[in-house]
């Protein structure tokens, strides 16, 4: 709601940019499974925790001059996350084995130039926090990512950027992730 307030009480933006993104990487997921007795109780068994990777793409909105080294970004994408592998054995799971879990993902973050200049190329920290808001299984999560990339900026509109980032989901405890997303930018002042 906060959001939207200050969103309605901003003046129109007079610089910043838009374009297509594209991202993947590897995340942990714990495995929860039981084992069944002769008198078919459950047992639970330790919990596993696995990597798996992620792939997704989608649009990205840039809030600042082009010119300067600081800028806003505010990412709306899709993600699926590769199905887990189920533990061997003879035991009772609830996993998403078959497919992938598909997620609607939203980041808000900043840029930061640290070397070179932003007409040209540009050595950059960015720093993310989203969720993944929109999931079929009801397992929505909070993520916050710091990484380091670059910028390339060609023809003075048109941008092209990549970042290497690591940071961490959040549900119901925190969950390691590593990621890259790389994509084209129109910028405008």
């Amino acid at each position: 709601m906060l959001a939207l307030v200050l969103l309605a009480a901003s003046p129109l933006a007079q610089a910043g940019g838009f374009g297509l993104l594209g991202t993947g990487g590897m995340h942990t997921d714990r495995i929860y499974y039981y084992q069944e007795n002769a008198i078919g109780e459950y047992t639970q068994m330790e919990p596993i925790n696995q990597l798996n990777p992620n792939a997704g793409g989608g649009l990205e909105l840039i809030v600042g001059d082009k010119d300067y080294k600081i800028n806003g970004m505010f990412r709306l994408y899709y993600e699926l996350d590769w199905p887990v592998v189920a533990p061997e054995g003879d035991y009772t799971y609830n996993l998403r084995t078959s497919e992938g879990r598909h997620v609607g993902v939203v980041d808000a973050g900043l840029q930061f130039g640290v070397i070179g200049e932003p007409e040209s190329l540009q050595g950059v920290i960015v720093g993310l926090i989203g969720a993944g808001f929109l999931t079929a299984d009801q397992t929505e999560f909070a993520q916050a990512q710091t990484g380091i990339g670059g910028t390339y900026t060609l023809a003075r509109h048109v941008q092209f950027h990549a970042e290497i980032t690591g940071g961490v989901r959040y549900r119901k405890r925190l969950y390691p992730m590593a990621s890259g997303t790389a994509g084209v930018r129109y910028l405008f002042d």
